[in-house]
């Protein structure tokens, strides 16, 4: 009795180290991120842009807060020839997943005008175990 006690914890121990160990595996890479923080009353207009390079079959996570007092911000995802990947326009909030085509530097660009506010964009590699 006392043996399958010990083989079913020895079991279980190893079942639990096989779980931590891919869930471990599986968090997200960051790749960069873009912050940016402008008072009321100094009003910028300019772009911030974050680099990275993905391959084909990538799934890169793009997370994006604002808070806008006045102007705009938008964030586009380009390809290293300036070609549009992805165009998130003014998103508030967002955070999804873009599956990349080819093997490429990609920039993630913040345009904004005439803004005040705060704005921060997250890019990250989500981790596949094949």
């Amino acid at each position: 009795m006392k043996k399958k006690i010990a083989v079913i914890s020895i079991s279980s121990a190893v079942l639990l180290g096989a779980v931590l160990t891919t869930v471990i595996l599986m968090k997200n890479k960051p790749l960069g991120n873009i912050s940016m923080s402008v008072p009321v009353g100094e009003a910028k207009t300019a772009s911030s842009e974050v680099s990275f390079k993905g391959s084909s079959g990538d799934r890169v996570r793009i997370s994006l807060n604002t808070n806008v007092k006045s102007g705009t911000v938008n964030f586009v995802l380009y390809n290293s020839k300036g070609g549009v990947v992805e165009n998130f326009g003014t998103a508030k909030a967002y955070r999804g997943f873009v599956d990349l085509e080819i093997d490429d530097t990609y920039t993630l660009a913040a345009e904004y005008s005439d803004f005040e506010g705060e704005f921060k964009a997250d890019v990250s590699k989500k981790f596949m175990l094949l």
